[in-house]
């Protein structure tokens, strides 16, 4: 059996100093843990009697607390380490752990602080969230797709006149309200016309050659166009024969050397007794002379006069009678009064 160990101070197995024991039980009087011999504090604590009891002294307080002071400084410590982590987003658990160690019960609704994400918002309830949502205040508009601005029921995106509830594709759109859709229109102002099949700008109801862009005019309708017809007002001939050319060339030939009368070459080169044309063709030939007629009557008053003797009315009515010269009354006085008679 163990001696009972004689009174005095012993390490202390709750606290982590010293407690005294009496030689029966221990006492409430403690101290701090013993020095080592040569630090310069006395190896056994000082007895103070305080109230009647006595108590060991307390000395230096970060000496009788050594411990406290050790695991205080560790916390600091931790403290700076977690504040220099947060500050450089350092988003270790030993960070984290260390905020919640030093701050204790942050708050469970704080996402800054526990790194919770912010739930969502749905404004409208249409299952899709605000950020997401095009109108986040109309559930039935979640995209910019969704948007019929003209409420025609067909969203913008597929309407060709957005902000017209009447028109929704371009077949819809007919400015001159014929019945043809613009697009198909090539008079899409005109209501008359819609139809331009050869691109001329001349309406196939008016065009006479609807399929050939070159030509739009056939005046007399004989499938000839005007710019190519000889004749445009004369729809039994379009061309200029061997015949028309020679009877042309006659015609010339007459005015070389003596004066006429349109009517009286006409006759000349038509008459059986002078050059026996077709009188189409010798009409033709005169109509191609670029001639003053009434010169044409002075020159043939002139004549007269070289060979005869004519009152005034007399040489006007040689000139613009049917057996004469045939002139118009007009050219004849106008010659008649050139000559001074």
């Amino acid at each position: 059996m163990n001696a009972t160990p004689p009174p005095g101070w012993y390490p202390d197995n709750v606290g982590n100093g010293q407690r005294y024991w009496d030689g029966q039980k221990w006492t409430e009087h403690t101290a701090p843990a013993r020095v080592e011999p040569g630090s310069g504090q006395s190896s056994q604590p000082r007895a103070t009697a305080r109230g009647g009891v006595t108590t060991t002294s307390r000395g230096s307080w970060f000496l009788r607390h050594k411990v406290i002071s050790g695991v205080s400084a560790f916390v600091l410590l931790l403290v700076i380490v977690g504040a220099l982590g947060g500050a450089n987003g350092d988003p270790s658990p030993a960070a984290a752990g260390t905020s919640a160690e030093v701050g204790g019960d942050s708050g469970a609704g704080n996402s800054s602080e526990t790194g919770t994400e912010t739930e969502p918002v749905d404004t409208d309830g249409d299952g899709v969230t605000d950020a997401d949502d095009f109108r986040p205040k109309d559930p039935k508009i979640q995209t910019r797709d969704d948007l019929d601005t003209d409420r025609d029921g067909v969203r913008d995106g597929d309407d060709f006149r957005p902000k017209d509830p009447k028109i929704q594709t371009r077949d819809d759109l007919d400015t001159d309200r014929d019945g043809v859709a613009d697009y198909k229109d090539a008079f899409p102002k005109n209501a008359s016309y819609s139809k331009d099949t050869d691109g001329d700008l001349v309406p196939d109801q008016l065009d006479a050659f609807p399929r050939d862009p070159k030509y739009s005019k056939d005046a007399d309708n004989d499938g000839v166009a005007d710019s190519k017809d000889a004749f445009p007002s004369d729809p039994s001939r379009s061309k200029v024969t061997l015949a028309m050319e020679n009877a042309l060339a006659s015609a010339q030939d007459y005015l070389d050397y003596s004066a006429f009368s349109r009517q009286g070459l006409i006759d000349q080169l038509s008459s059986n007794f002078g050059d026996g044309f077709n009188l189409a063709d010798a009409t033709w030939a005169v109509s191609q002379l670029r001639v003053d007629w009434r010169q044409q009557a002075v020159r043939s008053a002139k004549d007269y006069l070289s060979y005869s003797s004519f009152s005034r009315q007399g040489l006007i009515e040689q000139l613009s009678s049917a057996y004469g010269d045939k002139y118009t009354l007009k050219e004849a006085i106008y010659a008649v009064n050139k000559i001074g008679l």
